[in-house]
């Protein structure tokens, strides 16, 4: 793409935004609403879309009623202390999430920090830093950024806390979605190092991803973080339930 074809492109997009805002619209269902600033989806998306219900108290899934942790978690060894995500990964939600991962809806990033964030508030989380799980070098070219970074950095304005990178991708991987939890955690061996890791050293983080199916992820990220760091908290937009039972 040209200077002449990227700059088109953005005098475009703005002239979209002043004619069709965004900040009118649910961001699940595109329905019109109101209050945007202080709740950025419609009531109809709000009763379907929260990650709500008896949970595992480590990753967040959903368990029957009476348990506390997931049969996986018990199995598994997680490095991170928890694992928290306000959204299911599903219906409107799905397709929001993909549009911001995928289709260059990076303006999706404030609100659903501010979701995550409102989330989070009352889960008594100490942290020291923001970080968030890195994309490799072809993958941010490809898509023009790391979705995960641009959430952290939403996150660190609200928490008023310093966003940094600790990790960095220096292999690409296959895509992980058809892959059980042992096959993600093979697909990432060897694919990332550790940055900045005495300004890390001793501290709690929290570790930022897009959406969470079986915490491979987020897991992997948590061992070789937890070499220099003290405790690591994790969250994303969204819990992929649906699928976590097919990938065990």
């Amino acid at each position: 793409m040209n200077r002449f074809t990227k700059g088109c492109k953005k005098v475009l997009n703005k002239f979209l935004d002043i004619i069709f805002p965004e900040d009118t619209k649910c961001i699940f269902c595109k329905d019109e609403i109101v209050n945007f600033s202080e709740k950025p989806y419609c009531e109809k998306c709000e009763a379907t879309s929260f990650n709500t219900g008896n949970k595992c108290i480590k990753c967040d899934t959903h368990i029957k009623e009476g348990n506390i942790i997931c049969d996986h978690c018990k199995s598994k060894q997680r490095k991170f202390e928890k694992c928290l995500c306000p959204l299911n990964y599903s219906g409107e939600v799905r397709s929001s999430i993909i549009s911001f991962k995928d289709s260059n809806a990076k303006y999706l990033a404030k609100s659903y920090a501010k979701i995550i964030f409102k989330y989070l508030k009352d889960k008594n989380l100490n942290f020291d830093y923001i970080t968030f799980v890195p994309s490799h070098a072809k993958t941010i070219k490809r898509r023009g950024y790391n979705p995960s970074e641009i959430l952290a950095k939403e996150l660190s304005v609200l928490y008023n806390k310093p966003c940094i990178e600790t990790l960095l991708k220096t292999s690409p991987t296959q895509q992980q979605k058809n892959l059980t939890f042992e096959e993600r955690t093979q697909n990432l061996k060897d694919s990332m190092i550790v940055t900045n890791s005495k300004l890390i050293k001793g501290k709690n983080l929290l570790l930022v991803d897009d959406v969470i199916t079986t915490c491979a992820t987020i897991n992997y990220c948590s061992i070789l973080l937890s070499t220099y760091a003290n405790k690591i908290f994790a969250t994303a937009m969204a819990r992929n339930h649906l699928e976590t039972e097919k990938m065990f």
